[in-house]
């Protein structure tokens, strides 16, 4: 009798013996969105001259080719950029985040006329609205163009890029 009472008392004290935790479960990952297609977009340039406060924009269009495994979010591609603009290709290479935080890395648009190379890889940042459909991302870099008078100017260019159906 006195060891089922002592077995009983144990398996008591063992069942009091949990873990004190709370443990609340993982959410499900929200899955990363798919962006490979072809894309017809817009380039806005702007730039301002710093020592003299010269300053003005351009707008280019083109398109982005982007090439994304499933599920993967990290993608490749290319950009051209068209008419009105000198014509250029570069290549494009970035990551998606779940929630649709898009940054890649690639060139952009010459403008025009003027003494100013052809931008040089940089990094635009920005967002993939929610049905997947639009990339919007900025970029910023500082370009020294060569002649008198000119010198350091500060580019911002901004791509808005509509998928093809």
């Amino acid at each position: 009798m006195k060891s089922k009472a002592f077995a009983l008392s144990a398996l008591v004290l063992l069942a009091a013996c949990g873990d004190d935790k709370i443990t609340t479960p993982t959410p499900p990952t929200e899955p990363l969105p798919s962006i490979a297609g072809s894309y017809s977009t817009q380039w806005l340039t702007q730039f301002i001259r710093p020592h003299d406060g010269y300053s003005g924009s351009w707008t280019c269009s083109g398109n982005l080719t982007i090439v994304q495994s499933p599920g993967a979010s990290s993608f490749t591609g290319f950009g051209v950029v068209s008419a009105p603009c000198p014509a250029v290709s570069f290549d494009l290479v970035g990551k998606v985040q779940a929630g649709g935080a898009i940054s890649f890395d690639t060139g952009g648009p010459r403008a025009g006329a003027g003494p100013c190379p052809a931008p040089p890889v940089s990094t635009y940042t920005g967002t993939l609205s929610k049905d997947a459909r639009q990339i919007s991302a900025r970029s910023t870099k500082t370009l020294n163009c060569p002649g008198e008078g000119e010198g350091e100017y500060d580019f911002t260019q901004i791509v808005t890029a509509y998928k093809n159906f």
